[in-house]
Order: C-alpha cells, then structure tokens, then sequence
C-alpha cells in the first residue's frame, strides 16, 4: 500500500484525531473552571464527585455503543463493500445497532437505583436516569459514521467531529461565563447537546447513503455470525478502558472516579493517534486479506507497528522521567492526583502498537480469536485491578488498563505472526525509512 495514494484521507484522519486531542484540553479547563466556580473547600470535592459521575455516564454510553458497534454496525464496513448489498446490510445493522442500544440502556436503568443504594452513592442513581436519553442521541451518530468509515471519507468524518466538539467547547464557554457550570447536571446538558448536534450532522453528510430494503444476498446468520463473536471481542476489550471509572466509583467512590478522569483524557492522545492508524489499517487490510496480498499485508503490518513503536517509546520515557509534571504546573494542583494517575496509564502506550492486530485478525475474519484474547486480556487485567482494591492504593487502579493492554497486545501479535509469518526485526523498520527520508533530503 503506497501512503502517497492516500495522503489526503490520512490527513483528515490525523486532522480528526487532533481535534480529540484538543478537545481534551478544553475537558482539562472544565475541570479546572468546575472547581474554581465552588463556593468554598467542601464544594470543590463535590465537584469532583460529580465529575466522577458524569464521567461513569460517559464511559458506560461509549461501551454500550462500542459493543453496538462490533455487532451492528462492524457489518457495514465488512458487508456493505458491495453496493448491491447496502440496503439490506444497512436495515439488518440498523435494526440490530437500535435492539442492542435499547436492551443495554433499560438493564442500566433497572440497575443503577439498587447500585446506588448499596454503595451509598445516589449519583449513580443519576447516572441511570439519564442514560437511555444520552443513547438515544448518540444512536444515529455511531449509524452514519460506520458508514462513513466504510468509504473513507476522513473529511466528512472530520467535520461531524468538528461539529461535535465545536458545539460542546461553545457551550462550555457560556456555562463557565455566566457561572453555571458548578454540576454533574451542567456538565451532562453540554454533552448531550453536542452529540445531538454531532447526530444530526452525520445524518446530513450520509443522507445519499441512508438507504434501505431487503434486497440482497447476505442472510441474517452470515451477519451475526460475523457480528456477535466481535461483539464479544469489543465488549471485552473495551470493559477495562470503558467501565474502569464505574469500577472504580464502585470500589473507591466517585471522588477517585472524577480524579482519574483527567489522566484519561491526557492518555487519549496516546488512544486517539492508534485509533487514526486503525482507522485506516483495517479497511486496507480487509480488502488486501480478500485479494491474497499477503506479501502487502506483511507491509502493511510490519510499518503499522514499528511507525507507531519507537515514537511511543520515545514519548513515555520522557513523561516518566518528569515531563509530565509540567501540567500540574500549568493547570494547577488541582490536577496533582491526577497526574499521578496518568503517570501510571501511559505505561499501557508500550503494548498500543501490538493492539493494532487486531484490525487485522478481524480482517482475517477470525473474530473468535479477538474474543479469545480479549478475555485474557481482561482476566489479567481484573486480577491487577483487585490486588490494587486489596493493597487500597487508589493512586495505582490505571494498573488493570496497563495490564489489560500489554497481555492483550502480546497475545495479538504473536498470532498475527503465526498467521502472516512475518519477523520481529521488520518491525524496526521505520529507523530505516527515517533513514531514507533523511538522505533524500540531503540529496
């Protein structure tokens, strides 16, 4: 695959992906601006409480509709190549992507009154109660941007992230000005009326592509059995980055929840820039898979890894060794805490290139396999997770999300290499490209 031929979509891919970055310094200011507005000490930890809540309500939407995803809507991509198969592909993912959404957001709703009660948190009551509504507002959203995906179109993807971030930084700014971000309750009408906003932008961008019917040739069993084990797989590999926070205001309360929640969104930089490459790594890969380009694949593969390896390297030993204190130098101590936790979350950068796979042994269709993994993966990753509840050290619960990654991501790649049989040492081969890239320079 030559990158020249897709320079314009991975640019818009980056261009969207810096736009999540971005958008995670205006959270940072949030969270800055939230605290600042309390009237006094005792208000300021309640804030944090609240902060802790909101960020539950978010991960457990985004693992709802992660999960969606991969049963629903994961089709789309896998199916819907053929243009002769997009209506009935995309009324079968619709209508699965609607059941899934609902089925999931009504247990929450039943569940979170008795979960509240019995850790003694009436937020997560809240929580429950506010839920099916934050859905029904992401549901079109995840529908239009699978397909979307499915033709590449990085630009429009690009302006519906635009939209939805521009909407809530907007929003964010009024509610700070006039004084009236101070709650679990402000901070959830400035999320909802940016995906509403974001929602109504992806219908816009694929209305051509909004079609329907019945005709076709890919059975309802072909789709769900491409669908329900990567279903599994993504609900399994997503618990600990998704549902960490729910565990966490669970087991330490939603304080540590709203502490930990801006060392997350420092760490999306590291999950944004891998998710841009999987963005683009699995398309080419399904469509050079069903072509037997195996040769291609081998490339594809080996540059995905070693382009994304070394920088992430590079980056973590610099944070370790201090850099990272310079946000709490800029932000306040507000985000000392929180630092600490980050400093412990970007360790998981190591084993981010290796998750890449992934994208591949999906294209490979050997969905059971992702599943497999991702249980492992989440096996370890609980076991870190409650030996931390045990030693009560609530600075170290980014522990199961570093050890979910570097399990789930070894395990990955070495079964990537059992199938494409490519070598470790191709793996370096950016320090050979940068090489290159150096001497034509000179030249």
């Amino acid at each position: 695959m030559k990158l020249t031929a897709h320079l314009g979509k991975i640019s818009w891919s980056l261009a969207d992906k810096v736009l999540y970055v971005l958008y995670g310094f205006v959270q940072l200011w949030q969270v800055n601006q939230l605290v600042a507005l309390q009237p006094d000490a005792s208000s300021a930890g309640l804030a944090l409480m609240d902060l802790g809540a909101f960020s539950i309500l978010v991960a457990v939407n985004t693992w709802i509709m992660i999960v969606s995803d991969g049963s629903a809507l994961a089709g789309v991509i896998q199916f819907g190549v053929e243009p002769s198969e997009r209506r009935r592909v995309n009324t079968m993912a619709l209508i699965i992507h609607v059941v899934i959404v609902g089925v999931a957001t009504f247990g929450v709703y039943l569940a979170g009154h008795p979960l509240a009660e019995m850790v003694g948190d009436y937020r997560l009551g809240r929580v429950a109660d506010i839920l099916p509504l934050y859905a029904l507002v992401t549901l079109p959203r995840m529908f239009c941007l699978k397909l979307i995906y499915r033709d590449m179109r990085m630009k429009d993807l690009f302006a519906a992230d635009a939209i939805w971030f521009g909407v809530r930084t907007l929003l964010a700014w009024w509610f700070i000005r006039s004084g009236t971000l101070t709650s679990f309750d402000s901070l959830v009408a400035i999320d909802i009326a940016g995906m509403a906003a974001s929602s109504l932008a992806t219908m816009v961008l694929t209305r051509k592509e909004l079609v329907f019917g019945w005709s076709g040739g890919i059975s309802l069993g072909t789709y769900l059995r491409y669908g329900v084990p990567l279903a599994m797989a993504t609900a399994l590999n997503s618990a600990p980055r998704q549902l960490d926070n729910l565990a966490i205001g669970v087991f330490f309360g939603t304080g540590v929840a709203g502490a930990f929640t801006p060392a997350k969104n420092l760490y999306r930089v590291f999950e944004q820039a891998f998710d841009a490459v999987s963005t683009l790594l699995y398309p080419a890969a399904v469509r050079m898979y069903a072509q037997r380009r195996m040769e291609d694949m081998q490339v594809l593969i080996t540059k995905a890894i070693s382009v994304t390896l070394i920088p992430s390297i590079v980056a973590i030993v610099a944070l370790e060794l201090g850099l990272s204190n310079v946000i709490t130098v800029v932000l306040g101590p507000t985000y000392t805490d929180a630092i600490a936790h980050f400093n412990v979350l970007i360790i998981a950068g190591v084993g981010m290139p290796f998750l890449l796979m992934n994208s591949i042994i999906a294209a490979m269709g050997q969905s059971m396999v992702i599943v497999k993994y991702s249980a492992m993966g989440l096996i370890a990753g609980a076991i870190a997770f409650f030996i931390v509840v045990l030693l009560d050290q609530p600075l170290l619960v980014g522990a199961a999300l570093v050890t979910n990654t570097l399990v789930f991501g070894v395990l990955s790649v070495a079964h990537v290499r059992r199938e494409i049989h490519f070598p470790l040492r191709a793996m370096a081969r950016m320090i050979d490209d940068v090489r290159n890239v150096l001497q034509r320079t000179r030249g």
